[in-house]
């Protein structure tokens, strides 16, 4: 069986598992071949999918929604637990922005069809809004922050690592978290010839997943020093490092309460026309059992 892995700088359990070769030793060892590519966004990972290119993704909640509305036969293998001090809407200190209401016609920066859409949209359904009653526009964070200082952007919505070096520095203040908003998850899907290779092909990939966010957790500056290396963005490895220890690693079998996140935010999507038709997420739960891993020693 040959794994196809579509890596890119938002999902750094595959970064580093696609750049420090020991990671995907275990998955060796069972036999399994492993093409791991790497792809400058996570933007490209639903049309790498619906090509065969690649087979097994990690991205943001959203991007799993939409391949499915889209047709893609995929399954849900884990995901991260909630992040959910990792995300924020930011507005310079001296913004007249106060609330979710305040963005109405505010050009924001984002990256669009990331979790980061998901999150704007939820923050802007509860005050009566939708989403194109704000000028959301496409920027990678570092762009995004410049434009925000520059005064080209009313807003930014920000996230870890980039969003602890913005509040690092003055003239920038919190609107809101993603907490109380969304869960914030990454999540980690396969299409259906992994699923049909059998469980202990999900189960060896599972395991390799879980393996990797132990690797980054047990030693921050290392796997700072990493990305800083392979993504950079405009961050040190001191500032990944930090960044990455906001964060509660560990990757977690898909349960019902992701199942039913998922599917409130897929019923978010189609309720605001942002989804070609509704979708039922259950029926991309596996069909059968993988287990927890024990943590290593």
């Amino acid at each position: 069986m040959k794994l196809r892995m579509g890596a890119h700088p938002s999902n750094l359990t595959l970064t580093a598992i696609t750049h420090h070769a020991p990671l995907r030793q275990s998955l060796l060892d069972a036999g399994l071949e492993v093409e791991c590519e790497w792809y400058p966004e996570g933007a490209m990972m639903q049309a790498l999918a619906t090509s065969g290119q690649v087979n097994v993704i990690g991205t943001g909640t959203t991007r799993a929604v939409v391949a499915q509305a889209s047709g893609l036969n995929i399954a849900y293998i884990g995901a991260s637990r909630p992040r959910r001090a990792w995300s924020a809407i930011l507005v310079p200190q001296d913004s007249d922005i106060q609330t979710a209401a305040d963005l109405r016609g505010r050009k924001i920066g984002l990256i669009e069809g990331s979790f980061q859409t998901y999150f704007l949209l939820a923050a802007l359904d509860r005050v009566g809004l939708g989403y194109d009653d704000v000028a959301h526009t496409n920027k990678k964070p570092g762009e995004s922050q410049a434009a925000l200082r520059a005064g080209e952007l009313d807003a930014w919505v920000a996230m870890d690592p980039y969003l602890s070096a913005a509040m690092s520095a003055p003239g920038l203040r919190k609107v809101m978290e993603c907490d109380g908003v969304i869960a914030n998850r990454s999540v980690f899907w396969v299409l259906d010839d992994v699923v049909a290779a059998g469980q202990h092909v999900v189960q060896a990939i599972y395991d390799a997943l879980a393996a990797t966010d132990e690797w980054i957790d047990a030693d921050h500056a290392r796997a700072g020093a990493l990305f800083a290396e392979v993504i950079g963005n405009g961050l040190s490895a001191a500032e990944w490092a930090k960044g990455i220890a906001s964060r509660e690693w560990g990757v977690m079998l898909p349960d019902e309460q992701l199942i039913a996140e998922q599917q409130a935010e897929a019923d978010m999507l189609f309720k605001h026309g942002m989804l070609p038709r509704k979708i039922t997420v259950s029926e991309a739960v596996l069909p059968y059992q993988i287990a927890t891993r024990a943590k290593a020693a």
